[in-house]
């Protein structure tokens, strides 16, 4: 998972999410971008996927591009501390689900993603 950060989010937020990057020992297959409220804060304001890997667990989950994520396993991402999802993405492992509640132009979606095991090293 790659991360992104605006240049007003990383001073606090690039802490939290560099481990994140990793996403424990499960392969998702997603990069994103967050938004906080503000410079020295770690509460989320949104979570923007910026990319999804080719053949990995997100993209066969159906998660693309530009969604806006507005929940992960059940937690709102506004209003959350980053450490807080943080943990959840460090916790999962190769067969976990991490369920993401997304918005696109359609509307509101629901995606699934089975972690895989991460490449040897």
């Amino acid at each position: 998972m790659t991360v992104r950060l605006p240049r007003l989010a990383v001073p606090v937020a690039a802490l939290f999410l560099a481990a994140a990057a990793h996403a424990g020992p499960g392969r998702l297959g997603f990069g994103f971008e967050v938004e906080t409220d503000g410079l020295f804060s770690s509460t989320l304001k949104r979570i923007t996927i910026t990319s999804v890997a080719e053949g990995a667990p997100a993209q066969q989950a159906g998660l693309l591009p530009k969604d806006e994520v507005e929940a992960v396993n059940d937690v709102p991402v506004a209003g959350t501390p980053g450490g807080r999802l943080k943990g959840i993405i460090d916790a999962t492992h190769p067969g976990d689900h991490l369920r993401l509640k997304v918005r696109r132009t359609d509307g509101e979606h629901l995606v699934d993603i089975t972690a895989g095991a991460l490449p040897p090293k």
